[in-house]
């Protein structure tokens, strides 16, 4: 598992023991990040909901991301990402929070942090848990004005066109992993400035 793009491209990672947790494939990754270039170019807040391996966020930090912040609720992956995170040298860029999705998008809100980008890969059972968060998210005002929130997902199952102020605007198959792609269209929050 390595990052696949940016400054530390080629930065082996370290990998999770078993099968609790399941690390999105470097291909995958790629392709995600390639599909949103444009917007990972102008993006300031990444937010991954269920950080893993932490490898996700890293990717998007070597691509260009100013901030990133990580959610896990499981100890062992917090570790696992802070020993990522020490690796590539991001540690005054990477937030990484011991909380489960809807409490660290909570935390967010209530700290007045916006997200440009918004990454979701819940374990295959939880195949309710998107749409909630993408609730969430909507209600609490938590993305940027034409943010992008993706969720990965398995192939067979078929995730709502909409979601909350969510409209979807891409959907790829990679083997048996599918990722969409949903583009925010909320209200501009006051005080925030125009997107190139």
């Amino acid at each position: 598992m390595r990052i696949t793009g940016g400054e530390r491209r080629g930065m082996k990672l370290a990998e999770p023991k078993g099968m609790a947790v399941r690390p999105t494939t470097d291909k995958v990754k790629a392709a995600i990040f390639n599909a949103i270039q444009w917007d990972v170019r102008d993006a300031a807040v990444f937010v991954d909901c269920f950080g893993g391996t932490g490898a996700m966020a890293l990717e998007a930090l070597s691509r260009g991301v100013k901030e990133a912040w990580i959610f896990d609720k499981a100890p062992k992956s917090i570790r696992l990402i802070r020993q990522n995170v020490a690796k590539a040298r991001y540690e005054d860029r990477a937030h990484i929070v011991e909380t489960p999705a809807a409490s660290g998008l909570r935390q967010l809100a209530a700290s007045g942090v916006q997200a440009d980008l918004v990454f979701m890969d819940p374990p295959y059972r939880m195949t309710e848990e998107p749409a909630a968060l993408a609730a969430l998210i909507s209600e609490k005002k938590i993305m940027k004005s034409q943010g992008i929130l993706m969720i990965e997902h398995e192939k067979s199952v078929i995730m709502p066109l909409i979601m909350g102020e969510f409209t979807q605007m891409k959907h790829k198959v990679y083997g048996i992993t599918a990722v969409d792609f949903y583009r925010y269209a909320g209200p501009e929050q006051e005080g925030e400035g125009e997107r190139s």
